[in-house]
Order: structure tokens, then sequence, then C-alpha cells
């Protein structure tokens, strides 16, 4: 992983000291020319459901076929929920909810920023402040390998009584309340992209993020039904001074074309080569798949094991996370 250092922040010169007309000010390191992007293909291992206010699984047109599209927060929203349960654990952050930062005039930013505040972004408002923390890290849509078509299916719904008929006590009626409910099947490949730019994202921010995405969970609608349903898999790591095309996942889709019969749709592994393939190429370092996976694998095997040398890593960063919030936000 020491390859991708370039491309990466500091967590020691998070902020820079400026000399403005009157005094010195705090403010976020500059940016600097550098990109890593984690390609993660999203395995549904169990109906999956990603849909807004219409019953149907949202898609986007791509080459004249509609495609199963997943947006952002979809992923990112539980992920970022993981990774504030893994600060709690290790006492270094997360005491508050996610996206319901509460700072009082006399609390400090640290109280409420963190290390999930630097790497997926945050913001509140402090004594009339908005305070903003972009996200180091950035999230596509997650897009189906296949064709719409060939990815969902739906069932056939009621919402019956207690007794389990349809008979409706109060109304004396049969109840209407029939419905389908739509869903993306188990097999299905997505592929997504998380990327961070400007040197930002420190080391141990991208640690937790792998630590954050781990390896399967619960995604999309209607979970209470589905429970456990996808499987995450990170085909390569790229990292390079400019961000390249070939890491949209828009860009991907189209490369790979829709042949069906494809071996490359159904196998996880023999489609994570496919991608390297061509992606090493455009970028100035890269980590395949088994590297990718022995690395989040010994992270998590540490994290189960070697907690306490985990903590400590962990808290330490918080101390410098914090300091770097406080004197932003409030000089102090």
């Amino acid at each position: 992983m020491d390859r991708f250092n370039p491309f990466l922040g500091n967590i020691d010169t998070l902020f820079t000291t400026t000399q403005g007309e009157k005094k010195e000010y705090v403010q976020p390191r500059l940016k600097n020319l550098g990109s890593v992007s984690l390609v993660l293909i999203r395995e549904a291992i169990a109906p999956v459901v990603f849909r807004n206010s219409e019953e149907e699984i949202t898609d986007i047109e791509i080459n004249s076929d509609a495609y199963v599209r997943a947006v952002p927060n979809k992923f990112k929203y539980p992920e970022r929920g993981r990774g504030l349960q893994i600060l709690r654990l290790f006492k270094a952050g997360g005491k508050m909810p996610q996206n319901k930062i509460v700072l009082t005039k006399k609390m400090k930013p640290s109280e409420g920023f963190d290390l999930n505040s630097l790497v997926f972004g945050d913001s509140t408002v402090w004594d009339s402040n908005v305070l903003p923390v972009k996200a180091a890290v950035n999230y596509s849509d997650a897009l189906s390998v296949l064709p719409k078509h060939l990815c969902v299916d739906k069932s056939f719904h009621n919402r019956a009584m207690e007794d389990g008929t349809l008979f409706d006590a109060e109304t004396k009626k049969n109840s209407d309340n029939l419905f389908n409910r739509h869903f993306v099947k188990p097999g299905t490949l997505l592929v997504q992209v998380i990327s961070t730019r400007g040197c930002l994202l420190p080391r141990i921010g991208l640690d937790h993020l792998l630590l954050s995405v781990g390896v399967a969970g619960t995604y999309g609608g209607q979970t209470s039904v589905t429970g456990t349903n996808i499987l995450t898999h990170i085909a390569g790591i790229y990292g390079g001074r400019f961000e390249q095309p070939e890491t949209s996942p828009y860009r991907i889709v189209q490369m790979l074309g829709n042949t069906v019969d494809n071996p490359l749709f159904k196998n996880v592994q023999l489609l994570s080569a496919h991608l390297h393939e061509r992606l090493s190429k455009a970028h100035e370092v890269a980590m395949n798949f088994d590297e990718v996976g022995d690395y989040q694998q010994k992270l998590v095997k540490r994290f189960e094991s070697d907690a306490q040398q985990m903590e400590t890593d962990y808290q330490q960063a918080a101390a410098k996370i914090g300091q770097f919030f406080d004197q932003w936000f409030s000089g102090k």
C-alpha cells in the first residue's frame, strides 16, 4: 500500500498557517496533484432493492440499453455508519449520530468532527456559522454490468390482516392493498468507484475506508425483507497524479459491452482481472484483486486480534484530527 503514499495526504500536516492582512490564520492544507481510485464490484447475494418513490428499480440509459443504477448514497450511507461504529469501538470519535452533529457555543468543533468527517464529509452550524467539511472521498453511481432486464425481477405481494386473510374487520371489505416488489436478482454484479483527489486523504483514512467498506453488508431499501444482500469485492486500487476517465463506471460499462454469455459477467475474479489489465495501463501505480484482498484481510484480522494496538493508532490519529478541526474553525 506504500506505493500510493505520494498520492495521499499526511496525518501530520492536515493544516497550514497562512498570513492574512492583519494576522495569521489556519486553513486546510492546500491540495496537490494526486488521485487514488478504488474500483469495487458489488455482488448481489440476496434480493436488493434500489428505488426512489416508484416501485421500479432505478436505472439509466447507456448505449441505448437501461442499466441498474444505484445512486452513491445507497452505499455511502451504510458505510459511513459503519465507520462511526468503528470509531465508537476505539473511543476515537463517533460521539454524535450520523447527519446530526449539534455543537453548542461552549463545545469545540473536535467534539463533533472526527476521522469519519474527514473521510466521508460532514457539516453543522456552530455559533451561527456553517462549518463545512468536504469529503476526502467521492462515491460514484453503482451500475450493473449487464442491462437491467437481465438483472431484475418482481414478486407479487399483499398486505394481509393479522389473521392471514385479506378481509378488513374495520371496513368489512377485502383489502385492495396489492403491490409488486421489484428487486435486483442475486448474482448480479455492479461496478462502483470510490476516488480521492488533491492528496487530502491520509493513509489511516484509506485504511478506515477499507474497513468501513468491509466485505458484506445490508444495502438498499426494504432491508428488513432481504437482510445481508451485497458482497463487496475490490477489483483493484489505482493511483496517479491525474484522474483517468477509464475509472468512470460509465466508461467501464461501455467498455465491457453486454454480451450475455460472456463469463466475465458471472465471475468476479475474471472481471477483476479484465478490468485490472486495462486500468493498470492508465495509471502510475496499481494493486490487483489478490493484493488488495490480502491487505484488506490483514486489516480485518488486525482489527479482530490486535484491537488494542489499532485502538492506539486510531486514538493518536483522533488527537491530530481534533487539533486540525479546532485550529481551522476556532483558531484554538
